[in-house]
């Protein structure tokens, strides 16, 4: 968890100017903004509506924007307190309020940062559970597995806080969240919520990944999906990033480590917005009939819904703006029949 500390010899100087540092939250904002707004106006565009998974990326869109502006307000003490420490200048009169300001808008930006990842992690594992209705049952069980270590890791991380050193008085701050005990505590829970996020990241990822092999669709399409959902390895990366420069007494440069939590937040918006970029994609392959030379395939019931997940999965994913808009519903029961009609052929 990203929390400062008030021990001189603990501060580095920041990695990041002042313009720098805002420049990396506006900039993330406004990008994730542009791509949200597409994402919203595509999906109404394709599917005349907007699904749960769109609520979660709006709410995350808001934290995003909430964080902003907070520090816009907050930022200045944070390069003001390590040349006061080093007696580079005078601190000013209502430099401990202004300080204590500071800490108390961190702890409320930590928890909005861990919310709004969460909330873009669960945006992906709904969208997927749209596509395991149409998928057989054990998937199903794995798809619950992983939602359920996604809600307890954001609880994990968001619990394990040392509010107390963030927002009590600076003095009490200075004598009782100084000491090795709370430095080491503070290192070890920065490390394991980056690694909570991180292997979250990949269990959903594995989610789309692990059917997408299984279904009747060229390898092309395939590997153009796959990059698709690998999109998650830039908020991996980010996590990872922002944990680097975490020195051996257990602190970090306050300017990188909110920094990055910064570009992660950004980035994880935009992530979540890639997957609406179907226009990028052409939908051949979905229509297209097998050969005549085509060896005859007798459809399971597994097959079918196999079959079926890959229609609903491409035309879901890789719709072209020219293609005609049909809901949901309609299409899987058009697709459901269409196989049944070539089973029965192939019988």
């Amino acid at each position: 968890m990203p929390q400062a500390q008030a021990a001189p010899p603990l501060i580095p100087l920041p990695h990041f100017s002042e313009d720098a540092f805002m420049g990396i939250v506006w900039g993330g904002f406004s990008i994730g903004t542009v791509l949200v707004a597409f994402r919203f106006g595509l999906r109404i565009k394709t599917f005349r509506q907007l699904f749960l998974e769109d609520a979660f990326v709006f709410f995350a869109w808001l934290i995003v924007f909430a964080n902003a502006i907070m520090w816009q307000i907050i930022h200045g003490p944070m390069y003001l307190y390590p040349r006061v420490l080093r007696g580079w200048v005078m601190p000013p009169a209502d430099f401990e309020s202004k300080f204590e300001h500071f800490l108390k808008g961190t702890a409320a930006f930590i928890f909005l940062f861990y919310t709004s990842l969460w909330s873009i992690k669960l945006s992906f594992l709904f969208f997927f559970r749209r596509l395991y209705r149409h998928a057989i049952g054990r998937w199903a069980y794995f798809w619950w597995g992983i939602f359920a270590l996604t809600v307890a890791s954001w609880f994990v991380c968001i619990g394990d806080i040392e509010y107390d050193c963030l927002v009590k008085p600076l003095a009490e701050i200075s004598t009782h969240c100084q000491g090795r005990k709370s430095i080491n505590y503070q290192r070890h829970t920065l490390v394991a919520n980056c690694v909570l996020d991180v292997v979250t990241d990949i269990l959903i990822t594995c989610i789309p990944i692990t059917m997408l092999w299984k279904v009747r669709i060229s390898t092309r399409r395939k590997l153009a999906l796959g990059a698709v959902f690998c999109v998650t390895i830039i908020t991996v990366t980010v996590a990872i990033i922002r944990v680097s420069v975490l020195s051996e007494s257990g602190t970090s440069d306050m300017t990188w480590l909110y920094g990055w939590s910064n570009v992660e937040a950004g980035a994880a918006l935009i992530v979540s917005c890639l997957g609406s970029f179907r226009s990028l994609f052409t939908s051949q392959d979905s229509n297209t009939k097998p050969s005549e030379n085509a060896p005859p395939t007798i459809g399971s019931p597994k097959r079918k819904r196999l079959d079926s997940f890959a229609r609903f999965l491409t035309d879901s994913l890789m719709k072209s703006e020219s293609e005609p808009d049909k809901s949901l519903v309609e299409h899987e029961t058009k697709s459901v029949n269409s196989s049944n009609y070539n089973d029965a052929d192939s019988v």
